[in-house]
């Protein structure tokens, strides 16, 4: 039997929420957030009451109680540590957890990501929100900075601008080609190597996969594959049926380019992660990945000077979602140094027994590969920097 109690104060968590409530949503996201408060005053307003009556407990400020029943069932800004670093310290310590990446709210992301008038201040914005929190603890307390890559020159700069200021996390949307060229392109050479350098991290994220997608029409007219637009309680950031099913495609397809463009032979002490999407696909795509190679070997021979699958189990981690078969994964494509604890705190598709459900799911494993799954194997997209 596993004891991961033993692990408690060691414990990494590759993906966890700032969630404002719609009285912080500015402080964290300037004028999106100032737009999404009166969103949501709206929202209630028309909704009936007791639908509205559920929402408005869930979208409360966090509470200062930490116990099973707040920390892992409260969900939402409501939660303890949703908000606050204070707040977040303490809900860490009461989950066992060492470090944990801290991630945007999927609205802010998504802006932020995107071409809109707003996407480059919400982005700044987020940024600075998330240099200035991070003061409290940078070694526990990894905020993640947002990059729009739909201009290299601009993402670099900010980039450099968010190392200087003591920054160490990175997202980045798996749908844009930076700049429009590959993310393997020369032109991403400085921003991949800066992040080297300051032993920095970036990632690509759920929220990240918009317009990968040639079409959206593949799901319209089936309803029950599109957003349930009235159920808003249920399933937290709003997820429709058909999106799930495809969205770790764009990861694979930028990682797949990244590691046969040899992004990772150029710098090969780059810390990646693909967090929020699912692990079924990151064993297979190593095993294609390496087919592909082989096929094309005497193109690629002159640019790889190892296996696919050895760039990807040296330099990527992964964040299996809590009701996947994560024993049954590394049985068949082994690379049992990639797979890394999440518990998606504090929005629900993380569940309410994170810790409980992974150490069911990888219990024929034993200690030691549990010991990898919840610390170590983490340590490579979490390592230690000046508190």
């Amino acid at each position: 039997m596993i004891d991961v109690k033993s692990f408690f104060g060691r414990i990494n968590d590759l993906d966890t929420h700032i969630q404002p409530s719609p009285l912080t949503y500015e402080i964290a996201a300037g004028e999106l957030g100032r737009q999404f408060g009166n969103m949501y005053k709206e929202l209630l307003a028309k909704l009936p009451p007791e639908e509205a009556a559920k929402i408005a407990a869930r979208s409360t400020d966090e509470v200062n109680v930490y116990n099973d029943d707040t920390v892992w069932k409260i969900k939402g800004s409501a939660a303890p540590g949703s908000f606050t670093p204070g707040g977040r310290i303490k809900t860490l310590d009461y989950m066992g957890v060492n470090r944990s990446m801290i991630i945007s709210d999927i609205g802010i992301q998504g802006e932020a990501f995107s071409k809109n008038t707003l996407s480059l201040p919400t982005m700044r914005h987020w940024n600075d929100f998330a240099i200035n929190y991070s003061k409290t603890n940078r070694d526990r307390l990894r905020m993640v900075a947002i990059l729009n890559t739909h201009d290299i020159d601009v993402a670099t700069a900010e980039a450099e601008r968010v190392l200087k200021a003591g920054g160490n996390a990175f997202v980045l949307a798996s749908s844009v080609p930076p700049g429009g060229l590959s993310p393997a392109h020369e032109k991403m050479d400085k921003l991949w190597g800066m992040i080297q350098e300051a032993n920095a991290t970036a990632i690509l994220h759920l929220g990240g996969e918009g317009g990968f997608l040639g079409s959206d029409a593949w799901s319209k007219g089936i309803k029950h594959l599109g957003v349930q637009e009235t159920d808003v309680t249920a399933e937290g950031d709003q997820m429709d049926t058909f999106t799930f099913s495809w969205m770790h495609m764009s990861a694979q397809n930028f990682i797949s380019a990244m590691v046969l463009g040899g992004v990772f032979e150029k710098f090969p002490h780059l810390r990646f992660a693909a967090v929020e999407l699912g692990a079924h696909w990151f064993g297979p795509m190593a095993k294609h990945l390496d087919t592909v190679a082989h096929i094309f070997r005497r193109r690629i021979d002159t640019s790889l000077s190892m296996k696919p699958s050895e760039y990807i189990r040296r330099n990527i981690r992964v964040t299996p979602y809590y009701f996947e078969p994560v024993a049954e994964f590394i049985e068949h494509h082994g690379m049992d140094e990639c797979y890394c604890y999440s518990s998606d705190f504090p929005h629900p598709e993380g569940g309410a027994r994170p810790l409980q459900e992974f150490t069911q799911r990888i219990e024929r494993l034993g200690q030691v590969n549990a010991e990898k799954f919840f610390v170590t194997n983490s340590d490579w997209v979490l390592p230690k920097v000046a508190a």
